[in-house]
């Protein structure tokens, strides 16, 4: 493999406040020939494929092409491949093509493909796209380099301008704190006493809610888990009445194509392990020509770093002592405000908890009668589910007559319609009561 790296290396010296500079440039080219090898394993359930046709394609041109030996292995050396992706297609009569895009070779690539028998309804070819970035890499590099450079010089003018603006800043910001400083003391203290005298007050009202949520939030979940097992009931019946009906059916096609699918994603798995090796080297040469740039840019941007520092310093000063001072203004402020708030909602809440105490006594009282209803309703569905499960085990053993095992199930059938009818009645009061204590 040919491999052509050009480094371009820019020198900035004496970058000041003036942004003067001077840029120097050196171009190092290195040739190194080598051939890139290209080894592809192909099997059938495990077992190696001799004869398969293995080709390399880049650009819709054809560059290299071998067969399988006997341990299903084709061997492929490359003499002048370029770095960019390229197709390997693999192909054997009676079996799916497969073809591996976007990949990626470096000096020894290795590639595992296993082979699908043709069945009906199968695609000729399957594709898997292994995928790399490795011509973003270089741009990159060369981009950063650039943009360091210009860095450095905004970064000596933006200096100068922080620091005057920075010493400006300190100065009003001062004057601001101390006249904050005297309001926020004066508000402290009657904040302080509002907030105790409502605070007493609100811990009382807080105290009432809680017994009270408590206890309507059981009686819901009591509701709840008692609906949930009707339902469950009502759907276990459903589906013992639907196993006596229907079979289950053999889905051979569907095992056939999860199998193929799992092959595929192993193959794209191991393709794309190659590509990234070869991403992995052409990464780190792209890095230390980025590194380069970077070093010599830091060397500049260092001798800036302490002046925009200390600048930073008077300006994060002058910011910490007066949002200091203005924020205990606004808290004293707020507090005194929260307090004569709290105050009024903890009257609001005591007579909104004591409202709620007796709304939910009279929930439970409802919902007690209506659970004893639903309890009757039960033990008669049990009943006739008992009453269904004879009857089912007299058919299937042929001890009644089919005349008789009709009217039997017609009259088991009459009375769970009126239990279903019942049923509704006792939802449709539930529901009434979720609505009126809601």
């Amino acid at each position: 493999m040919k491999k052509n790296i050009i480094l371009l290396a820019a020198f900035i010296g004496s970058l000041t406040v003036s942004a003067n500079t001077e840029t120097n440039y050196s171009s190092i080219e290195i040739n190194e020939v080598k051939a890139t090898l290209v080894k592809v394993t192909v099997s059938f359930n495990n077992t190696p494929v001799p004869g398969a046709t293995v080709t390399i394609i880049q650009a819709n041109k054809q560059l290299a092409t071998a067969k399988t030996d006997a341990r299903g292995i084709a061997n492929i050396s490359l003499e002048d491949y370029n770095g960019k992706s390229v197709e390997i297609k693999t192909a054997q009569t009676g079996f799916q093509t497969i073809l591996f895009q976007n990949a990626l070779l470096n000096e020894k690539s290795k590639f595992s493909v296993s082979l699908q028998k043709m069945t009906v309804n199968m695609p000729t070819v399957s594709t898997i796209n292994v995928g790399n970035d490795i011509e973003k890499v270089y741009a990159n590099a060369e981009e950063k380099e650039k943009a360091l450079a210009e860095k450095a010089k905004a970064d000596a003018a933006k200096a100068v301008a922080t620091k005057e603006k920075a010493e400006k800043y300190a100065d009003d910001k001062a004057k601001e704190a101390a006249n904050l400083k005297k309001d926020a003391e004066d508000s402290a203290k009657k904040a302080k006493e509002e907030a105790d005298k409502a605070k007493a007050s609100n811990d009382k009202a807080t105290q009432t809610m809680k017994q009270v949520d408590e206890a309507k939030a059981q009686s819901q979940k009591d509701a709840m888990e008692a609906k949930k097992q009707r339902e469950e009931a009502a759907k276990q019946r459903a589906e013992d009445e639907k196993t006596r009906k229907e079979n289950l059916a053999k889905q051979k096609e569907t095992l056939a194509k999860e199998a193929a699918q799992k092959e595929a994603d192993k193959m794209k798995k191991d393709a794309e392990k190659e590509a990234g090796k070869a991403e992995k080297e052409a990464k780190s040469k792209a890095k230390d020509i980025e590194k380069e740039a970077k070093e010599k840019a830091d060397a500049e941007k260092d001798k800036l770093k302490a002046e925009k520092e200390k600048a930073k310093e008077v300006k994060t000063k002058a910011d910490k002592e007066a949002k200091e001072a203005k924020e205990a203004a606004k808290n004293e402020k707020e507090a005194a405000k929260k307090a004569a708030t709290e105050a009024k909602e903890a009257a609001k809440k005591e007579k909104e908890a004591a409202k709620a105490k007796k709304l939910q006594e009279k929930y439970e009282k409802a919902t007690a009668k209506v659970e004893a209803k639903q309890t009757k309703l039960d033990d008669q569905m049990k009943k006739i589910d008992n009453a269904q499960s004879k009857l089912d085990k007299k058919i299937a053993k042929g001890k009644i007559a089919e005349v008789k095992a009709t009217e039997a199930q017609l009259k088991l059938d009459a009375k769970k319609l009126k239990l279903q009818s019942t049923q509704k009645k006792i939802d449709l009061t539930r529901k009434k009561i979720e609505r009126k204590f809601k």
